[in-house]
């Protein structure tokens, strides 16, 4: 059960995943550097389509899982365990000889393999993602009961002549399969199910049904089978004409969902950030090896900066300007990939503070010799060092105090890094660096100044809790 105030949460005792299926060479509209491969092997933006499946699963909580295989057992196998080594998570394997028949044969072989449900069931050759798990798992499920991910959005479907129909009324389902003719959505490939589904895909088969929905048609005779809409979270199927292209183009639409970016990563360089995510990811490029360039950059850009001369500022303003670029992709990158780790945000937060102090020292620098002396560029530099220092330290210490993130308004993206980066790059393309620096650190203090007087003025959540 979850806390006061919370839905309870259901716990899957495994992921059985049905990694069986027809291969690829059936699929003419694959690449060809796709074609041939069994269907988890293939690749949608740098994972496979299994590490996909695995990572998603266990963001969800779930420890161990259960791989039906089928063609090419070793090849499938062999990829599951270097996903299983990556990742630290539990595989056990079941091959399914008869696979041929249908999904309902391939989950029957699992039944010594799953002690007890309910069990999650995800389809080998579909793309799931974690807000589509996390529906589906939230709420109470009756015992004995199936439930399945529903699409409702019928309109959003992009083969509906191919979705696996399922009719309902209200949230439960009356009918499925391909062939119902009044359907409400389709099923979405991901399903919560109990250890009763084995005994009735054993009286599917002795009537001569070997598919999964065969199975589940019998608990819907007897009223169990439950839905959940999942309608707007991305999923897709791959193994249809237009399944790898919707799953390309839902999951980078999918990173600009419950994003905290600023205005610049936003509204100005989110297309080419987005660009260059995904041909990182294509190339295994990880997290932290953009933190680290990105680092570099915003280093030897302030080098340049500090020179002082105008031929020198521009070299120096175009890296801080491409640092301000990768301040979008690392993120980005991190959640396409399922690769964010506490190790690669805390290297990442402590990078981008080293970097922001050389680029102030830099530009302060510079700016002092070209004024001869006096005061003034150190004030300035000083007001933009402690703003942009204080404008992090606010967010940070209201997540650590209040266990959650400050709310993303319009003061929290005014004085985010991106903003601040791209204003001192273009101000020193246009030669006013300095005082475009110094403006920004004002706007960074006014911003955390404005921050904590909401958190402190605020009722409800902001106000002071009692014993």
């Amino acid at each position: 059960a979850g806390r006061s105030g919370e839905e309870p949460r259901i716990e899957p005792t495994c992921c059985v995943i049905l990694a069986a299926g027809e291969r690829a060479p059936e699929a003419r509209w694959l690449p060809a550097s796709q074609a041939g491969r069994p269907w988890p092997l293939i690749r949608i933006l740098g994972l496979s389509l299994a590490e996909r499946t695995v990572a998603t699963a266990l963001a969800a909580g779930v420890e161990r899982f259960v791989v039906v295989l089928g063609p090419r057992p070793e090849e499938v196998r062999a990829l599951y365990e270097r996903i299983a080594y990556r990742r630290g998570a539990r595989v056990d394997f079941v091959e399914a000889p008869d696979w041929q028949r249908g999904t309902g044969t391939m989950l029957a072989g699992a039944r010594a393999a799953v002690a007890s449900g309910p069990f999650l069931l995800i389809r080998g050759d579909h793309l799931i993602t974690p807000g589509l798990l996390e529906r589906l798992l939230v709420g109470r499920l009756p015992p004995g009961e199936l439930r399945i991910a529903v699409d409702r959005d019928r309109a959003a479907l992009p083969d509906p002549e191919r979705a696996r129909r399922v009719g309902l009324a209200g949230d439960r389902v009356t009918r499925i399969g391909p062939d119902v003719r009044w359907w409400s959505g389709a099923e979405a490939g991901a399903m919560l199910c109990p250890r009763d589904l084995f005994d009735a895909l054993d009286r599917a088969a002795g009537a001569g049904g070997h598919a999964l929905g065969d199975g589940i048609r019998e608990l819907v005779d007897s009223g169990r089978v439950g839905a959940v809409s999942v309608s707007g979270e991305p999923w897709a199927d791959v193994a249809t004409p237009t399944g790898l292209r919707v799953a390309r183009r839902r999951l980078l639409a999918s990173l600009a969902r419950g994003r905290s970016d600023g205005f610049v990563t936003a509204h100005l360089t989110h297309r080419l950030s987005m660009g260059l995510t995904t041909r990182l990811a294509e190339r295994s490029v990880r997290p932290h090896h953009v933190t680290v360039a990105s680092f570099f950059a915003a280093l030897v850009g302030a080098g340049f900066l500090s020179a002082g001369e105008y031929a020198f500022s521009v070299f120096g303003a175009l890296l801080v300007l491409a640092a301000a670029v990768a301040e979008g992709c690392d993120h980005a990158l991190a959640r396409l990939t399922h690769q964010w780790t506490p190790r690669a945000a805390w290297l990442d937060t402590v990078l981008d503070r080293y970097a922001d102090m050389a680029v102030v020292l830099a530009v302060t620098a510079a700016e002092a010799s070209a004024a001869s002396g006096g005061l003034r560029p150190w004030l300035g530099g000083s007001l933009a060092m402690t703003g942009f220092l204080f404008a992090s330290y606010v967010t940070k210490e209201f997540a650590l105090r209040h266990g959650r993130e400050y709310p993303n308004d319009v003061l929290n993206r005014l004085r985010r890094r991106d903003l601040r980066l791209f204003g001192i790059g273009c101000g020193a393309l246009l030669g006013v660096g300095f005082e475009a620096m110094v403006l920004l650190g004002g706007i960074a203090h006014l911003c955390a100044a404005g921050m904590l007087r909401r958190a402190w003025r605020s009722e409800g959540p902001f106000g002071y809790r009692t014993a």
